[in-house]
């Protein structure tokens, strides 16, 4: 007759040793990957940004003025009428929950009265309009990171795409930059006064030359 050997199993001594290994790899393994995640997006978001600006930059170069709109989408579409900022995926960063579905590729031409986002809901940024006047380039905020209050110069942890963490800001000589917010340790403004010129201001809203159209994305007709 065969004689069976008889497998040796784990004690339960052992098993707890492994599940504990498992459960001290994933605790650090976790937070990394989402970490990786966070500075991925956030540089995805960057590269947006930073095209957003360049084309203000131009815009301003080659006509002197940022044009008038009644809202953000009529600001974006009159870029993409130049050429400029076509994507609709400029405007919607990765990860960003709150932001509205992107139902079209292209901007223009236009779809009839077919929106190129999800209607009602906020994108990713807010854009200045009615810079009519001769200013100083690299100190005129013109696209920032959606939930910065526009008086006290911080990001609201309900609305902000990162929460309060901070956001972007890109000027309108093409430049963008990170702020936790806009008043440094000594709590002067990091911004320039738009009047003046002196780098002291934390209210965006003193530091444009023009008006801030937010980012809802208007009911302008059905859905696709």
């Amino acid at each position: 007759m065969e004689i069976l050997k008889q497998q040796k199993a784990f004690t339960l001594i052992e098993l707890i040793v492994v599940m504990s290994i498992i459960v001290i790899l994933m605790s650090i393994i976790i937070p990394g990957t989402q970490k990786v995640l966070v500075n991925a997006r956030k540089t995805k978001a960057q590269t947006c940004m930073r095209q957003i600006a360049e084309a203000y930059c131009r815009y301003y170069q080659t006509h002197g003025f940022i044009p008038e709109a009644n809202n953000i989408v009529d600001l974006i579409e009159k870029f993409a009428e130049e050429g400029e900022l076509n994507s609709t995926h400029l405007f919607v960063f990765p990860g960003d929950t709150q932001a509205p579905k992107v139902l079209r590729e292209q901007i223009w031409p236009k779809d009839g009265d077919n929106p190129a986002w999800e209607i009602g809901k906020p994108l990713s940024v807010e854009l200045v309009s009615k810079i009519q006047k001769e200013v100083n380039p690299s100190t005129i905020p013109v696209v920032f990171s959606r939930g910065l209050d526009y008086s006290n110069g911080f990001w609201n942890p309900n609305n902000g795409v990162w929460k309060n963490e901070g956001g972007f800001i890109g000027f309108l000589d093409g430049k963008v930059r990170w702020y936790k917010n806009l008043s440094g340790d000594d709590g002067i403004g990091v911004l320039s006064l738009e009047a003046t010129g002196t780098h002291s201001a934390a209210s965006v809203i003193s530091a444009i030359g023009g008006e801030i159209l937010e980012g809802i994305v208007p009911d302008s007709g059905p859905l696709l």
